[in-house]
């Protein structure tokens, strides 16, 4: 169990935050200290959680060292001495733990994520060795539709989730934008290699076998780009249908999923040639059949 706690409502913000990226998280609880409460007050609250602690840690996360809620921890400890006490609350630190990142790992990775953002992406060398060029394996690991690219659950959990090398944006507006090009770039995790391509550049060297021995995870914002790539010869075998806005003469069929006509022929011919299409927002998402989806929203 970890426990945020913080001056004000900073603790419940950063959680609520995190959750919006990760889906519910069951095993973190907040305490907020505010005017005019004491620090006996605060201890309470930690009881009142730990009473109801079925995890095999008790780990409370405080904002800053010395304040209220820290000298709180402390005092709970001293009647509880498996608790154990950290300070530096951030969402980078949150995001870390929810995908199962032990704790001194996660605040070394915090403390690496917290510069300056910059335009520069350093890949480590480790990155680009063991790579097998002579594989036959499908190098695309993961197909996944999201109108958002690369965002907060793409690069903090399906990256991580699939153990990706590279993730591959295939789209023939932002090829021609130097500006989203560089903002994918920028939110790209580090460490992983980036391809912004059209869906005909892509299929070319996909069928050319150019990432053989690598662990691609492909991203489009709309179907029409996979089918583009299935004609000119890509085979896909699942693909994930994370996230589609909502836009003119669309309608929802999930919480964030709306398709519009031709949106639903694309899927329909994807789903005849073979290829299993599913709804899935975060890794410990249960799957949703897509074609079901669509079938119930009609």
């Amino acid at each position: 169990m970890f426990v945020l706690t913080s001056h004000g409502d900073y603790a419940k913000a950063a959680l609520a935050s995190c959750e919006l990226i990760t889906g519910p998280l069951d095993n973190f609880s907040t305490v907020s200290f505010n005017d005019p409460m004491s620090v006996d007050d605060v201890v309470q609250q930690y009881q009142q959680i730990y009473d109801k602690n079925t995890q095999s840690e008790f780990i409370i996360i405080a904002d800053i060292t010395n304040g209220t809620p820290a000298n709180a921890a402390n005092i709970f400890k001293g009647t509880h001495p498996d608790v154990k006490i950290y300070a530096g609350l951030s969402l980078m630190l949150i995001l870390a733990l929810a995908t199962g990142t032990p704790i001194d790992e996660a605040f070394k990775q915090s403390l690496a994520m917290s510069g300056l953002i910059t335009n520069e992406r350093k890949v480590p060398a480790s990155s680009k060795e063991n790579i097998d060029k002579t594989s036959t394996v499908d190098p695309l690991v993961n197909v996944r539709i999201d109108a958002r690219l690369i965002h907060g659950q793409v690069a903090t959990m399906w990256t991580r989730s699939v153990n990706a090398t590279r993730i591959m944006i295939v789209d023939d507006q932002v090829v021609q934008s130097n500006v989203q090009k560089m903002t994918l770039k920028t939110a790209v995790p580090g460490g992983i290699h980036l391809s912004i391509l059209t869906a005909k550049g892509a299929a070319e060297r996909i069928n050319a076998g150019k990432y053989a021995g690598q662990r691609v995870f492909l991203i489009v914002r709309n179907p029409q780009m996979l089918k583009i790539m299935q004609s000119a010869g890509v085979k896909f075998k699942n693909i994930n249908v994370g996230n589609m806005s909502m836009s003119e003469g669309a309608k929802q069929i999930a919480k964030s999923v709306a398709v519009t006509p031709d949106d639903i022929e694309t899927f329909n011919a994807l789903s005849k040639s073979g290829i299993h299409l599913y709804h899935q927002m975060v890794p410990n998402d249960h799957q949703e059949d897509l074609m079901t989806l669509i079938t119930e929203g009609k």
